[in-house]
């Protein structure tokens, strides 16, 4: 009799467990019968993916960056040597003492990738970036590595004018790559994309601050490109816009990973799917995404004295408390990334003021004829500052270079631009 007390004490526990269980379910699925209407962030985001006119292929730098790297002629059949001289050439000290050393390696690389090169300055040619965004995370992102082996070759070609004496050229070729690449900076529709504009930018600095070394000073001044001395827009530094595609890539990937197709996955796979899928509203999660998203581009527009500080207290923000029984699921992954997932690509793309800056200071001192010995005091009282505390740049008599210091932290920290 005991026995049989104690195993229908243990049903009836079971079966008000199970019951418990199936009406929280059910208040769950009240709950969240419905999805949200999208909110103004989510609107705003969506309009910037939507809202743009169609744009012919042939003036499409993303059409031409793409069809470079669907060439068949692949640059993974470089020599040894070609291989390793390409490699160093991410830098522009490295490159140079790089094919200094082996010039045969940088003749045999010119001649077997003119195709390259040629694409790339065709590139160049157009006019307006527009990507195509991916559905989901799944599919797969633009290869922009033959782009920007093209732009090595190109800036190897600028060095090559320095050193024949044509400043003319110079400047062509710098302005021509720097204005394409701004470009894109300002109309890249992914993270991705605008860093890799973001590496650009940087290469053009670099590799054009030391072509402009082999120029007597008289000459300098006419080989600086208009667009060194622009300083970057709102537009080039903003966030919004890249974080407008990650925003659809997200609810693309969301949607199909909670997809109830019968299709996808074995049986006990989709029972859970559709089991969670209630409690997964697509909108309302797209909606907590989109105030993440716009905050964060809102901030990447910041004034330069202020974005500093506001990158600073983003990380001592904390982690909010999010459980709510309405869109649970789309709470939880939303509350999954850290508040400064994304200060750190504003932080790099803010830096690039203070670069230009930096490699202007260096043009503009050696085209006024400013001896090594006299640098330090040149730079304390020049008028190119660092752009977000309006300090001056420091003078590194070691390594003969100005350094800047932004808000990037990393192996690059503090930016040398040599003298």
């Amino acid at each position: 009799m005991h026995a049989r007390r104690v195993l229908r004490a243990s049903a009836w526990a079971v079966a008000a467990l199970l019951g418990f269980v199936v009406l929280a379910y059910l208040v769950l699925l009240a709950v969240n019968w419905s999805d949200e209407a999208p909110s103004a962030d989510a609107q705003r985001l969506a309009a910037l993916a939507h809202d743009r006119p169609a744009l012919a292929d042939a003036a499409n730098g993303y059409v031409h960056a793409i069809t470079l790297a669907g060439d068949s002629r692949d640059t993974d059949a470089r020599s040894a040597e070609v291989a390793a001289l390409a490699a160093s050439c991410s830098r522009a000290l490295a490159c140079i003492a790089a094919s200094e050393a082996d010039p045969a390696a940088l003749a045999q690389w010119r001649a077997s990738e003119q195709w390259l090169l040629d694409g790339y300055r065709r590139m160049l040619e157009t006019d307006r970036w527009r990507e195509a965004v991916p559905g989901d995370a799944f599919t797969p992102l633009a290869d922009y590595r033959h782009a920007l082996g093209g732009q090595t070759l190109h800036l190897l070609a600028v060095r090559e004018k320095a050193l024949a004496g044509d400043p003319a050229a110079v400047r062509e070729l710098l302005e021509r790559d720097l204005v394409f690449w701004r470009r894109v900076l300002a109309s890249s529709d992914l993270l991705l994309t605008k860093m890799v504009a973001v590496a650009a930018v940087e290469r053009n600095l670099d590799h054009g601050n030391l072509a402009l070394r082999e120029l007597a000073p008289d000459l300098v001044a006419a080989a600086v490109p208009p667009s060194w001395q622009q300083p970057l827009t709102t537009q080039e530094r903003s966030l919004l816009r890249p974080l407008g595609g990650e925003w659809e890539m997200i609810g693309g990937t969301l949607r199909n990973m909670l997809s109830p197709d019968p299709a996808k996955g074995g049986a006990g796979e989709r029972w859970s799917r559709r089991l969670q899928r209630p409690l997964f509203q697509e909108q309302a999660t797209r909606n907590l995404f989109a105030t993440r998203m716009v905050r964060m581009g809102e901030l990447s527009e910041l004034p330069y004295p202020a974005l500093g500080p506001a990158v600073e207290a983003l990380g001592t923000e904390a982690a909010p408390v999010r459980f709510r029984p309405y869109n649970l699921l789309g709470t939880v992954l939303e509350a999954t990334g850290p508040a400064t997932v994304y200060s750190t690509y504003a932080s790099r793309i803010a830096d690039l003021e203070g670069l230009r800056r930096a490699t202007l200071l260096v043009a503009t001192l050696r085209s006024e004829g400013i001896a090594r010995e006299h640098a330090a005091a040149a730079v304390a009282t020049a008028a190119l500052r660092n752009p977000y505390d309006d300090t001056a740049f420091v003078w590194d008599a070691a390594d003969a270079a100005v350094l800047f210091r932004g808000l990037q932290r990393g192996d690059r920290e503090p930016y040398a631009v040599p003298w």
